[in-house]
C-alpha cells in the first residue's frame, strides 16, 4: 500500500491538530490550537472548514477554543476535545450548544463517539478516559494502565486506542484491554479502512496495520519536520487527511492499494 498527494492546503492554518469530514455539509473540519498553551486557558483555538479540494472555506468558523485537539462527528453535533471541555458544536448553524467540564482533565486529546451518541475522550496526561453522556462528563476509565492514551477510535463492539509505541483493543464492556501492534511511537490517529486501519505517529508518520496487527510504515516526513497528527479517512472522497501541526497545513492522499 502506497499513500499519492492528492492536495495540500496553504499554510494559514495555525498548529492543526486534527481533520475530519463531513459528508452531510461536505466541508472538512480542522481543529486549530495556534499557540500551544495547555497549562493555561488562552482563547485562540479555532476550527476552520475546508472543501472537499482543500480550498480554505472559513479560517475561522468557530472561534474563542483553547487547545482543540481532536473531532468527532454524531447527529449533526461535531465534539471538540479542548483542554479540559468537550465542546458540543451544531454543524447546520456553528452555534455551540455546550461546554463540558471534565473534572481533573489537563489535556483532553482525541475524541471518538459509539452508535449510542456516547461520547468518549482520552485524557494524555491523566492517562485517563472520560465519557460524556446526557450533557454529563464522567470519569469512564480512571487508568488506561499503559502509557499516555492518545488517539481512541470507536470500531462496532470494541475501542482502538493509541499510545506511546503500541495500539491496544478495549473492550467497552470489561474495560479490559488486549494487544495489537506495536512499534508505533506517539500513536496519534487512527482511521478504518477496508483492509485494517491507518495510524499516525505524531513525529510525521503513517502506518498501515492489517487485523492481525502486523503494520508497515507507509509515510514517513519526519525529516522534513513534517508532523502527522489526528489522522481521518474518508470512504467518500477516497482520501486521507494529515494534519501536519507544526507545518501548518493539511495533506490530503489517496492510497494506492
Amino acid at each position: 500500500m502506497q499513500l499519492q498527494e492528492a492536495w495540500a492546503t496553504d499554510n494559514t492554518l495555525r498548529t492543526p491538530e486534527s481533520a475530519l469530514f463531513d459528508p452531510a455539509r461536505n466541508v472538512i473540519y480542522v481543529s486549530n490550537i495556534n499557540q500551544n498553551s495547555s497549562s493555561k486557558k488562552d482563547g485562540d483555538g479555532f476550527i476552520s472548514t475546508l472543501t472537499p479540494a482543500g480550498k480554505i472555506n472559513n479560517l475561522y468558523w468557530i472561534t474563542g477554543l483553547n487547545d482543540p485537539k481532536g473531532l468527532a462527528l454524531h447527529n449533526n453535533v461535531l465534539y471538540v476535545a479542548d483542554l479540559d471541555e468537550i465542546v458540543a458544536i451544531s454543524t447546520q448553524s456553528g452555534a455551540v450548544l455546550g461546554r463540558y467540564k471534565a473534572d481533573g482533565a489537563t489535556f483532553l486529546n482525541d475524541v471518538a463517539v459509539d452508535e449510542s451518541g456516547k461520547v468518549y475522550v482520552t485524557d494524555s496526561a491523566q492517562k485517563r478516559i472520560y465519557q460524556l453522556r446526557n450533557g454529563r462528563v464522567t470519569t469512564w476509565l480512571k487508568n488506561t494502565e499503559r502509557d499516555r492514551p492518545n488517539g481512541i477510535y470507536v470500531d462496532g463492539n470494541r475501542m482502538v486506542v493509541g499510545f506511546n509505541g503500541d495500539v491496544s483493543f478495549l473492550d467497552p464492556e470489561t474495560q479490559r484491554w488486549s494487544n495489537w501492534t506495536t512499534g508505533i511511537k506517539s500513536a496519534d490517529g487512527i482511521a478504518k479502512i477496508d483492509e485494517g486501519f491507518l495510524v499516525s505517529s505524531w513525529q510525521g508518520e503513517v502506518y498501515f496495520v492489517n487485523p492481525e496487527g502486523k503494520n508497515w510504515r507507509i509515510l514517513d516526513t519526519s525529516e522534513q519536520n513534517i508532523n502527522a497528527a489526528d489522522i481521518s479517512y474518508s470512504d467518500r472522497l477516497g482520501l486521507l487527511f494529515v494534519p501536519t501541526f507544526k507545518d501548518n497545513r493539511v495533506v490530503a492522499y489517496r492510497l494506492n492499494r
